[in-house]
């Protein structure tokens, strides 16, 4: 049985994607991590006979924030752990003892993912015993396993550094496991981040894809309305 764990803070003003307040307000801030939601969203209609979905959030008490936005058949549970590390951990073994046997945890920030990037992920799992899926900032924003293995997380990582993604790679190589990489991604934290996607529209990169239209949106809104926000991430 297969699983996919989106992972996720709730939308909540100076709360989420902080670095990008360096070009948007704290509430701005909260709106395009809540337009990735929506967009994640639209992409899981694409896989859900596939794949059952769950969703790991923080704060804890917080899922009544976004409870009208969540598709009824997307399980929601909140995250545990000290760091980020523990909390991937135990989002693991959450739905691990539920008796699933390919599991996949991702992030809630790469508005571009298509079905097929991540349906190819499970492929890659079928035959390795971990799957990453590369960041372009030296992180990743998926990794998938078929079971547990603690020491991913419970190593000396510096969670948001540029050395993760080989600092996980390392360590699954100690352990003699096979590691797959899939489709590599940006993730959207700062400002070179946006504007680097918002080339990617400009480009056309999605007229043959699945849209993340809420996010789409949100920026073409940004750059008509700001022009701080034009100047600067434009550059």
């Amino acid at each position: 049985m297969k699983a996919l764990i989106l992972m996720t803070r709730i939308p909540i003003p100076g709360k989420t994607k902080t670095r990008l307040m360096e070009v948007l307000s704290g509430e701005e801030c909260a709106n395009i991590h809540e337009c990735f939601l929506l967009d994640l969203f639209q992409i899981f209609k694409r896989i859900h006979h596939d794949v059952d979905i769950f969703l790991t959030y923080t704060p804890e008490d917080s899922i009544g924030l976004i409870e009208d936005i969540v598709p009824s058949n997307i399980r929601c549970f909140p995250q545990k752990g000290n760091n980020l590390g523990e909390r991937m951990a135990n989002a693991f073994q959450y739905v691990f003892e539920k008796n699933y046997t390919e599991v996949i945890l991702m992030g809630s920030d790469i508005p571009e993912i298509q079905p097929n990037d991540i349906l190819h992920a499970f492929e890659q799992l079928s035959y390795s015993d971990i799957c990453l899926g590369p960041t372009f900032d030296g992180g990743y924003y998926l990794i998938g396993m078929k079971k547990l293995y603690k020491m991913l997380f419970e190593a000396n990582l510096k969670w948001g550094n540029k050395s993760v993604l080989e600092g996980t790679i390392d360590i699954i190589n100690n352990l003699d496991l096979r590691v797959e990489l899939t489709t590599k991604h940006r993730d959207i934290d700062t400002k070179e981040d946006l504007r680097a996607f918002k080339k990617k529209i400009d480009e056309g990169i999605f007229l043959d894809k699945i849209p993340p239209l809420n996010t789409i949106k949100f920026i073409e809104k940004c750059w008509s309305d700001k022009n701080v926000i034009k100047r600067q991430i434009k550059g």
